[in-house]
């Protein structure tokens, strides 16, 4: 059910719905599971008209059209069918799986009832409804344009067998997750927001600190403007990046204390990890002053912080888990 309500969550449709209403919503769809070679059906009738979601797999499928047959290929977060749902004007299609594959299927009765619950399921999909209806009229604006341009007839019979196959495509009207969707599904939905901004701010500090010594060294700005290396010349000071790292760290941390700045979580998280990124770039410093960029510790340093933060968002329930199993085995429970 969990990977049900993220996929659900990372479509259009229901990408603005709380987790906990995912969860209600995901109860109404059907959960089929297909074999590699099994093929589905629906045909034109409005009582078999559905609305599909690819939650896992490889999925052939092919919708017939006044226009022309369209074979569409379906990959996990791919959904069919939602604008044939609404207007019951259906059109017969065809699911083969390629691979054991999982789809949620929605019937009319059941999108009902998610309308009838979250109201506001009608607005991205009026919103998605509209977009096609203008596709659709620009294309046939096309058509009847090439149809009185005087051109050659093979031309114009050409152009319109073009615009006819694009009309079967979006006839099928498979649609993709968005990119909101997939950032909630692989990010919000799982708990890993704060920490994937702290990874974000973490990358951005310390390439970013890396590209401006790496200018700084080129273009030889240390004997203008930048001390990085001593010698005999007068130059400004040079107050090393890691200075900010530590100062930006600590009013970040304090920030994230105070129950009025944890609505900028997000920015606090980012500028967190980008002073880390700013600290562990100079790393080396800490244990000699010699500020030579091209120490291995300083790298080495950065390299184990990246992993560590990506430990953090991606696998920290897989961490989690085994922690609390070796402590369960300490205590001898």
């Amino acid at each position: 059910m969990q990977a049900t309500e993220a996929a659900i969550g990372a479509t259009s449709l229901f990408a603005h719905l709380r987790p906990d209403e995912l969860g209600k919503i995901a109860r109404v769809f059907e959960i089929i599971q297909l074999e590699p070679g099994v093929a589905l059906s629906f045909a034109e009738q409005r009582e078999q008209a559905r609305l599909v979601l690819v939650l896992s797999g490889s999925i052939d499928a092919m919708v017939e059209d006044p226009a022309g047959e369209a074979h569409i290929h379906m990959a996990p977060g791919d959904r069919y069918g939602e604008a044939s749902l609404i207007s019951e004007n259906f059109r017969r299609v065809e699911l083969r799986a390629r691979l054991t594959s999982e789809i949620a299927v929605l019937n009319r009765a059941g999108l009902d009832r998610i309308l009838e619950l979250y109201p506001a399921v009608a607005l991205p999909l009026a919103a998605e409804l509209a977009t096609e209806l203008r596709t659709r009229n620009d294309q046939v604006r096309q058509i009847a344009e090439l149809r009185l341009s005087g051109h050659r007839h093979k031309q114009v019979e050409s152009s319109v067998s073009r615009l006819r196959d694009v009309i079967a495509l979006r006839s099928a009207a498979v649609r993709r997750p968005n990119t909101r969707g997939l950032f909630r599904r692989f990010v919000v939905a799982q708990g890993r927001e704060p920490p994937f901004w702290m990874l974000l701010g973490f990358v951005v500090g310390l390439t970013g600190a890396r590209i401006l010594v790496h200018l700084i060294l080129k273009y030889k700005l240390e004997k203008q403007l930048f001390a990085l290396v001593q010698g005999p010349d007068v130059n400004p000071m040079h107050i090393h990046h890691f200075n900010y790292g530590l100062i930006l760290v600590a009013i970040t941390g304090l920030l994230a204390l105070s129950p009025t700045s944890r609505r900028s979580l997000r920015s606090l998280s980012m500028a967190f990890g980008f002073g880390c990124g700013l600290i562990f770039d100079e790393f080396a410093l800490f244990w000699n002053l010699n500020p030579d960029y091209s120490q291995g510790l300083s790298l080495i340093s950065a390299a184990i912080a990246f992993i560590v933060l990506v430990q953090l968002v991606y696998f920290r329930r897989f961490w989690v888990a085994v922690g609390t199993r070796a402590v369960r085995r300490i205590r001898g429970e």
